[in-house]
Parts: structure tokens; sequence; C-alpha cells
């Protein structure tokens, strides 16, 4: 486990990053007993699969965490359930921008598989799907999603992708802004592109954005910059801290549906608590728009950096 340092070697040399927390908690996982399933650098990323003594699940890609099997199913209900209830119509087409370990189309499959018709996984690394589609123990996570027919995985650049047909509900599961190609995955290009991807009028779109400011404010009113209607939400996560959304559509955003039986965190209870935000709470005004050209989310992600990192981690 001690090649583990390498993962976390570019956070804990940005300018502000606080290095005692970060090395506490690389030792903290080795002196816990984890150890590595998969260490693997694809052409895209470097992909560490762990387990911890408890018999869990711990995913980085390039040293960001992307689930923790403890809680991972109060994010992934969340962005797949939460849009899912405010389709006015069948949920038959959807896209995954991202979404390679297969977390989302499970939620997706579980809940509304006897409406969906085509489940498309636009993720750019095959090494990451392969592995969520052959790993027994993320098959055992995932549930079988990524092999399930009605799931197309297409190894593309969701930057570039364009479907010929429309989607009733898109989900973006992407990667936190962190490097300029990262960072166009935030802007309002992007989001365009996503729109017009979208069935007219009732089409819904929704995006994970790391909650903190000024980014998570910063990539609301980028989003609101394409879309008429757009509603921010947030969960509380054991290895997040806080994890937030944005719903996104066309259409005022109305709940057409029930919740769906068997689901593990959300309830009509916490349901209406997610969309809730407290006087309180870090909230900022943010008056710029992130575009391909300014990249103004890598700035926004570098204020999350400096400001808000020891907190973060000292949570994880």
């Amino acid at each position: 486990m001690t090649d583990l340092t390498t993962y976390w070697k570019r956070l804990t040399e940005l300018p502000g990053i606080v290095r005692r927390p970060e090395a506490a908690k690389l030792e903290a996982l080795e002196d816990a007993g984890a150890r590595a399933l998969v260490e693997e650098q694809t052409e895209f990323q470097r992909i560490l699969l762990l387990e911890t003594p408890r018999n869990e699940l711990l995913l980085l890609l390039n040293g960001e965490i992307q689930f923790y099997s403890g809680d991972e199913h109060r994010f992934h209900e969340s962005l797949a359930i939460v849009p899912v209830l405010h389709v006015s119509g069948p949920v038959r087409r959807v896209a995954v921008m991202g979404g390679g370990d297969g977390l989302a189309a499970r939620e997706l499959l579980r809940h509304v598989g006897d409406e969906i018709e085509l489940l498309r996984i636009v993720d750019i690394d095959p090494a990451m799907t392969d592995l969520a589609r052959t790993h027994p123990r993320l098959v055992e996570l995932n549930r079988g999603s990524l092999s399930d027919p009605r799931v197309e995985i297409l190894n593309v650049d969701a930057l570039t992708y364009r479907s010929d047909e429309p989607f009733d509900l898109v989900l973006c599961d992407l990667p936190d802004p962190t490097a300029p190609v990262l960072a166009r995955l935030y802007s309002r290009e992007f989001f365009s592109g996503l729109r017009d991807q979208l069935a007219e009028p009732q089409g819904i779109l929704a995006a994970q954005i790391v909650y903190v400011p000024p980014l998570f404010d910063g990539v609301l009113g980028t989003m609101r910059s394409v879309f008429p209607s757009v509603r921010e939400y947030a969960v509380w996560m054991y290895s997040f801290v806080r994890a937030g959304f944005a719903l996104c559509g066309g259409l005022p955003l109305r709940k057409h549906r029930d919740l769906p039986t068997g689901t593990r965190h959300l309830t009509p209870e916490v349901l209406a608590s997610i969309f809730y935000f407290a006087p309180d709470e870090p909230r900022v005004s943010v008056s710029g728009i992130s575009t391909e050209k300014n990249g103004l989310v890598m700035e926004w992600y570098a204020a999350y950096l400096r400001e808000h990192f020891e907190e973060r981690i000292l949570y994880y």
C-alpha cells in the first residue's frame, strides 16, 4: 500500500493545501489494513479499487474518491431517482454521462427498469467500464447493471458525443473539474449540447456538483444561463461530507410521481429535506458564467481547495 502516496501527490503539492491531514488519511487507510484489489494506469486515468477490513469498497480515480460502498447509495439514489420523479412522462431513453461504475445504472434499472428501453453509458475509459462489468466485487455492488441488455456502453468523450435521438433523462456523473479538459464538462457549451439532446419539452437533466462555494453556485449559475428551470439539492454523505446536485429542465420542475419502494436512503421526508438549504449555509453570489474559453470553473475549484480542503478531508 506504500504506492498509495503517488495518488495523493498532486493534491498535497497544491498551494494552500494542508498536508498533515491528507497524510494522516493515507496512513489511516494503510494502518486499518485496506488493500488494493486493482491498481491500473489507463490511457485516461489511474484506477485504484480498495477493499477495507470491513469488506467495503473504495474507488479512486486519479486520487479522487469516486465512491465508498458504505454510503454510495445515498449519492446514486439522489442522482438517479430524484430526477426520475420530475419527468412528466415515461422514462424510456436515458443517458448517463460518466457513470462507468454502473451504480447510477443500477438505481435506474432497479426502480424504473420496466419503463427503460435504452440506458446509454457514455464513459471515455473502456478500462473502467470493463472493470465494472467483470470484477466480481463491482458486479456485486452494481448488480450486474452493465451487462443488462437494455444498457449500451459507448466509450467516447462526453464532450463531443451527440445522440441522433433525444433522451427523456440525462444524468451527469462526471469527474470534478480538476484539469482544464474536465472543466469543459461544466461549461455553458457542454450544458447547451446536453439540452439539445433532451426530449422536448419534458426532458430532464441532473448533474452532480461539488457542494462548496464558489464552485456549486458558479456551476448553478452557468446552468441557469442554459435552462429555464434549475433547482439545486444536496445530500449528506460520510465520504464527501455533502454532495450537491442540480435538476434542470425546459418546464417548471414539478414532481410527477411518488418515490418507488425499496430505496435505502430516500423517503418522502428526506426528499423534502434535500431541497432545503439553511440560511447559514455557505452559499455565495457568483456573477460569472463558465465557458470553454474562460475556464472560470477552474478558478472556482481552486478557491474551494484553498478555503475548504482541510475541513472536507477531516470528515472522510
